[in-house]
């Protein structure tokens, strides 16, 4: 498996530092997969299911990069369906997985991976493996994000209103409602209230990924409020996973 994708990596350039983010990317948030999967209680052939999908959830972002060199879906194609496009419509899952019977499963989980939220007529299965990966995906790029200062732009601009009232609902933010960099940190924050697993919330927290993001943040009184939104959201969760 993991040769196989290396493989497929490798017929890119990997010196190039987009194409090496996405594949090391790729490779941990297979290992975030098997450990939520793991603490959830999956058996071992679903905790391989949900390695698999953790592993390939970002296929199309390395021939995205290489046609359109960026990586916002909204300037070129959605990765994700492209994703989808090459691996079972162009069956080359078959390079990585055999089993047909879980094509189905595996292939919504990475077409939904980066969507606004999950269809509701998928099965409780599937709708549990898209929860998985989705998850990992965003505990990665969060990790990313506190690790380089470069990932934040902060301007003098108030955040918008909108942004500010659907943050304070809890809930995921519309990408289409940004007018200024500042609203694209909440953004970010905001996507850890569509975490869906124990797990999850307690590794943000043992990681201490919050502390490390706000650490990077110049303007810390414009933006104190959210961030304790978000330590408060996550440290309920945590507890309430304890009891």
């Amino acid at each position: 498996m993991l040769e196989q994708f290396k493989k497929y990596v490798d017929t890119f350039d990997m010196n190039d530092t987009n194409i090496a983010l996405k594949y090391y990317h790729s490779l941990r948030v297979m290992n975030i997969c098997k450990l939520i999967s793991k603490n959830a209680g999956f058996n071992k052939a679903d905790i391989k299911i949900a390695e698999i999908i953790g592993l390939l959830h970002d296929y199309g972002r390395f021939p995205q990069w290489e046609k359109y060199h960026t990586y916002n879906d909204h300037e070129s194609i959605d990765h994700a369906d492209l994703a989808v496009e090459l691996l079972f419509n162009k069956k080359q899952i078959k390079n990585f997985w055999i089993k047909e019977e879980d094509y189905d499963e595996i292939c919504n989980a990475i077409k939904y991976h980066n969507k606004y939220k999950i269809p509701d007529d998928l099965s409780e299965y599937s709708k549990s493996l898209c929860k998985i990966i989705r998850d990992a995906d965003k505990l990665d790029n969060f990790y990313l994000l506190g690790k380089d200062s470069t990932n934040i732009q902060e301007t003098n601009d108030s955040i918008t209103p909108k942004i500010k009232s659907d943050f304070e609902k809890k809930q995921l933010l519309d990408k289409t409602d940004i007018t200024n960099p500042n609203d694209i940190i909440l953004t970010h924050l905001a996507y850890l209230f569509d975490l869906n697993y124990e797990y999850s919330f307690q590794y943000l927290y043992d990681n201490k990924m919050i502390e490390k993001y706000f650490n990077l943040i110049k303007d810390k009184e414009k933006f104190k409020l959210y961030f304790e939104m978000i330590n408060s959201h996550i440290e309920e969760r945590v507890k309430k996973n304890v009891r």
